[in-house]
């Protein structure tokens, strides 16, 4: 292990002291009264984060666009260097690539959540972070992506009632709010995992919890699709709304449930309950017989995806609220003597 070892010295006949190293205080320009925040991990290690270190500037990144290029190529590359947590982005074009700019641009407004232009010039956009991280904690976002999948399905099933093809393109058109949330989750779990002041800021206070909320948030951005991919459908054949209804109404009640749980203190064991339910349903559902068009028999499938994905979140939920708690199954009985 890397690191220096440190006696603990007691000073004032209570207080134990540890020195810090040297090196990493002239480094970091840490000064006598200067505040740091000491943080107790969950095996009961030591974290010690400068409070200067949460005010510092953030990552500055610069794509230099020298030729014609795809614009989805740029995209690509302009959504690694957002998602890996640049807060300032200098896009550069050469001559050659100037017709590039607007494009860029129009990608910028539609598909990024808390980033804007701030400085334009025929050969150049500055793309800056515009919220703070305390603004915009994960679990916020987590809820914010489950309430346009709610709205989403319950408008879902209002336009296959009432065949309104219209409706059913517009769900498809909001699948690209859900993904501006993921790909800002995916940000800020980035963010996180490289510093321990951004992952409180966000309100984890566990780095366990970051791989939990990875899966819950590629678990809404699926849900998502699949909601999609039932609106797409329907509007090439018409499903059988006899059979996918139901479906739909069961699945939209686990969703409120789960967006619920995650947002309020839903018991460690209700949690598991909830998800022990969806999953004894999807396997009932997967049992029954499959619908003989082609149509219904997709939108069938995805509906039940979407629940299971609902599961899935429940068992991601589950496990960030078990940790170090005593957990009863039953009532204890005791019997007479």
């Amino acid at each position: 292990m890397r690191g220096e070892v440190r006696k603990v010295q007691l000073t004032g006949g209570a207080t134990l002291i540890v020195s810090l190293p040297k090196e990493w205080a002239k480094r970091i320009s840490l000064s006598p009264g200067d505040e740091v925040l000491v943080v107790t991990q969950p095996d009961d290690t030591l974290v010690i984060i400068p409070r200067k270190l949460g005010r510092r500037a953030g990552v500055a990144a610069e794509l230099a666009i020298n030729r014609p290029t795809s614009v989805e190529e740029i995209e690509r590359i302009f959504m690694a260097l957002y998602i890996g947590g640049a807060e300032t982005i200098v896009i550069k074009f050469s001559q050659e690539a100037m017709g590039l700019r607007k494009q860029i641009k129009d990608f910028i407004r539609r598909r990024v959540v808390d980033m804007e232009i701030v400085e334009e010039a025929s050969d150049r956009l500055i793309v800056q972070s515009m919220i703070s991280a305390t603004e915009l904690a994960v679990v916020d976002v987590a809820a914010k992506m489950l309430r346009l999948v709610g709205n989403m399905l319950k408008d879902l099933m209002a336009g296959l009632e009432r065949d309104d093809v219209n409706m059913l393109r517009d769900i498809i058109e909001r699948d690209d709010e859900v993904d501006r949330l993921y790909w800002l989750m995916e940000r800020q779990l980035k963010r996180a995992a490289m510093s321990r002041h951004v992952m409180l800021e966000l309100k984890v206070d566990d780095p366990r919890d970051l791989v939990e909320y990875v899966i819950i948030a590629k678990s809404i951005e699926r849900m998502a699709d699949h909601v999609c991919r039932i609106a797409y459908v329907s509007q090439e054949e018409k499903v059988n709304t006899r059979i996918i209804m139901p479906l739909l109404k069961t699945v939209s009640d686990f969703l409120a449930q789960v967006e619920n749980s995650i947002l309020g203190d839903t018991p460690p064991q209700r949690i598991a309950e909830l998800q022990s339910e969806i999953l004894g349903w999807s396997q009932k559902v997967r049992r029954e017989e499959t619908p003989p068009d082609p149509a219904t028999s997709i939108a069938k499938e995805s509906a039940v995806r979407i629940g299971e994905y609902v599961a899935d979140i429940f068992e991601s939920l589950g496990r960030i609220r078990l940790k170090d708690r005593a957990i009863v199954i039953g009532e204890v009985v005791h019997k007479p003597q």
